[in-house]
């Protein structure tokens, strides 16, 4: 009777160490590519929203574009079928390119995107992982981002929220606000104002035509060239500034 135990233990052991060994066996499977391209109409157009998961997303805005381009890479299993379409609905074009939930460790589906949009179409955002290149908008951005790099050139008003990874903003014609978890925070040439709350991680605020706000955990932080300045917290980091045309407030 006092075997008994141990031998269910043993018996147990073994088929759960089968599962995890069929789990994983089928996930690192070699990644399949294919190619997409999807073409909409964007006449009488003004806005998308997007819905991304994994892979990188690079948007490109066009003077004079009359359709919206989308050229999707796909990386999946065979027995795995992407969510991807592209819609229109009013006045928004809606994009959807994710993969439902995988089971297991190992490669994990993604799809990378390109998209051309005419330039004055405002953009909304929900991203999962993967880095973000956006260039040429001439339209509010509103970006919601899980993980991976985010490079910003150009956009009129910017509201970013994001966790993790390196953000650089440039050329912006409006105002920048900015919820950010962790990473290197880089922003330049600004119209308007700048408003951020960070968690942890250097930044750079240089040429803002507007006032710099700022609420940070950690890091160091260089301000140059504003039209004022306000330090609601700085955390721990070296804070440096010059430059600075208008009140600076430190609380």
């Amino acid at each position: 009777m006092t075997f008994r135990p141990t031998i269910l233990a043993s018996i147990f052991a073994l088929s759960l160490s089968g599962c995890i060994i069929n789990v994983n066996g089928a996930s690192m499977e070699p990644l399949e590519h294919s190619q997409q391209v999807i073409q909409l109409d964007a006449n009488g157009l003004n806005a998308m929203v997007a819905n991304t998961g994994a892979g990188s997303l690079e948007i490109i805005g066009v003077d004079g574009l009359t359709n919206i381009i989308l050229e999707a890479d796909i990386y999946n299993y065979e027995e795995m079928e992407p969510n991807l379409s592209l819609t229109q609905k009013g006045n928004t074009a809606y994009l959807v390119a994710e993969f439902g939930p995988r089971f297991g460790s190992g490669n994990s589906p993604y799809i990378d995107l390109v998209i051309k949009i005419p330039a004055k179409m405002t953009l909304d955002i929900d991203d999962g992982s993967g880095s973000i290149k956006l260039s040429g908008i001439d339209a509010d951005i509103k970006l919601e981002d899980g993980s991976g790099s985010i490079e910003i050139q150009g956009g009129r008003d910017l509201n970013i929220q994001d966790g993790s990874g390196s953000i650089i903003l440039s050329n912006v014609q409006g105002n920048i606000k900015l919820d950010d978890g962790s990473g290197s925070i880089d922003i330049s040439k600004v119209n308007g104002d700048v408003n951020i709350t960070d968690g942890s991680g250097g930044m750079s605020i240089k040429d803002i035509q507007g006032r710099v706000t700022i609420e940070d955990g950690s890091g160091s932080i260089e301000v140059v060239n504003t039209k004022g300045l306000t330090i609601l917290e700085a955390g721990s980091g070296n804070l440096s500034f010059d430059k600075i045309d208008g009140q600076v407030s430190m609380q």
